[in-house]
């Protein structure tokens, strides 16, 4: 079973790569394993747990041989190699500000996080790589439900060797987040495709932005297995600016879902039919998805 993507602007067609892919496949393919999924794999005390592994002094032996395995840039990091004191700290790494380049158009949306991106013009229910999620369900709220009823969709994806830090996707003024419990399953496409549930099952955290020009937006951070936990470094209740620093997750593959309510912003044409013919694209934090619609 094969996934593929392609980055902006190119037509060639590169396949993913998961980690640890064969032992997802058996954990979310096989029934009978299922309850020891549940059990272990998406148990809230154990990902906590293996969160706080990452945070011992120990796990700074993993970080050289990660690095290397995964061609991770580290020119762009802050911090040096060497100055690393655990996996998180290098997992939740900070980047010197040149090494993303923040789209100056005033009516465009970015891409809030490095990852790869699916997007959907006008849906309430959603397929992610074959999975099928209600907006009722993803939110959990009456009132938000029905004010996002007719909506448009960019759900980015991050895989562990990304940059794990998300930013704010344009200007506006932040509520506070509000967070969904739910279970740790894994957000890799294999996942995705036998477990069709998983982003209305997981751990969620969610905020409301307003935007002068397009009104409200909304805001989600998915958990997902051995995330240790979703970070919150932004200050509720204020204006934002686009490019901003919102968050970070911990150990992890993780998930940033965007919810515009429908007609306000046009998502690159790229990123529509790259969807529409099953494959994500992959963006970094900063790049245009979307503008404005005036």
């Amino acid at each position: 079973m094969n996934f593929f993507y392609k980055k902006q602007n190119s037509e060639i067609i590169y396949e993913e790569k998961t980690i640890g892919s064969g032992f997802i496949k058996i954990l979310y393919s096989k029934k009978i394993v299922y309850p020891l999924l549940k059990l272990i794999t998406c148990n809230q005390f154990v990902s906590y747990l293996y969160g706080k592994l990452m945070n011992t002094s120990y796990s700074k032996r993993f970080i050289s041989k990660f690095v290397n395995k995964h061609d991770i840039n580290l020119d762009e990091c802050k911090k040096n190699l060497s100055d690393f004191i655990h996996f998180n700290d290098f997992f939740y790494r900070e980047l010197k500000p040149q090494s993303r380049d923040i789209d100056i158009n005033p009516d465009s949306i970015i891409s809030p996080a490095d990852g790869k991106i699916l997007v959907y013009e006008n849906m309430d229910t959603i397929s992610v790589k074959g999975s099928m999620f209600n907006i009722d369900k993803l939110l959990n709220n009456k009132e938000l439900s029905m004010k996002y009823k007719s909506c448009s969709i960019a759900v980015i994806r991050l895989a562990p060797t990304d940059y794990h830090r998300f930013h704010f996707p344009c200007n506006g003024y932040v509520s506070e987040t509000t967070m969904i419990n739910g279970r740790y399953f894994s957000v890799a496409p294999i996942a995705l495709h036998f477990n069709p549930k998983i982003f209305i099952e997981n751990k969620r955290t969610l905020c409301e932005i307003k935007n002068e020009k397009i009104g409200d937006l909304l805001y989600l951070e998915i958990g997902a297995t051995m995330v240790g936990s979703i970070k919150q470094t932004y200050k509720p209740n204020t204006q934002i600016k686009k490019g901003d620093e919102k968050g970070y997750f911990e150990f992890g593959g993780s998930t940033v879902i965007l919810i515009f309510k429908q007609g306000n912003i046009i998502f690159n044409k790229e990123l529509i039919e790259n969807t529409n013919n099953n494959y994500e694209t992959k963006v970094n934090m900063g790049e245009r998805i979307a503008l404005i619609k005036l």
